[in-house]
């Protein structure tokens, strides 16, 4: 969910005149906002070595030293993805049972690194798909 969030860019409206804490920014009632979910999660600032795979980014004390959205997988506030909880639970049940039955690796035909297919707007998307060998254990 950190290297690939489904979602790769929010927009929101700014619902009320607000000034950015320690900027001299001032965002207006009714502007447009952009916020980009794969940039922040693939900000080597904020998640140090940023490609790589690393469980221990989201160890209770490491999470506690970074900013709360600086995660961004289901948005966040009163916008953020009404089915997370269900979304999160039915991801680790899927993962569990397939995992348990059957062994996965990628096939030559997917890049590494992926790269990603620029036509797709809303949902991140490979380019060319992923392609993979899918043996029984």
């Amino acid at each position: 969910m950190r290297k690939y969030p489904p979602v790769p860019v929010l927009n929101r409206i700014c619902t009320k005149n607000v000034d950015l804490p320690t900027t001299n920014i001032h965002v207006p009632e009714g502007t447009s906002i952009t916020i980009p979910v794969l940039g922040l999660h693939r900000d080597p600032s904020i998640y140090p070595d940023p490609d790589k795979f690393n469980p221990e980014r989201f160890n209770e004390d490491v999470i506690a030293t970074r900013h709360p959205y600086a995660y961004l997988p289901f948005g966040e506030g009163p916008r953020m993805c009404i089915g997370m909880k269900f979304a999160y639970m039915e991801t680790k049940v899927g993962l569990v049972s397939l995992l348990s039955k059957f062994k996965f690796k990628l096939h030559s035909r997917t890049p590494v690194p992926l790269t990603f297919d620029e036509a797709s707007i809303l949902v991140l998307s490979a380019k060319g798909g992923i392609h993979l060998i899918i043996e029984q254990r």
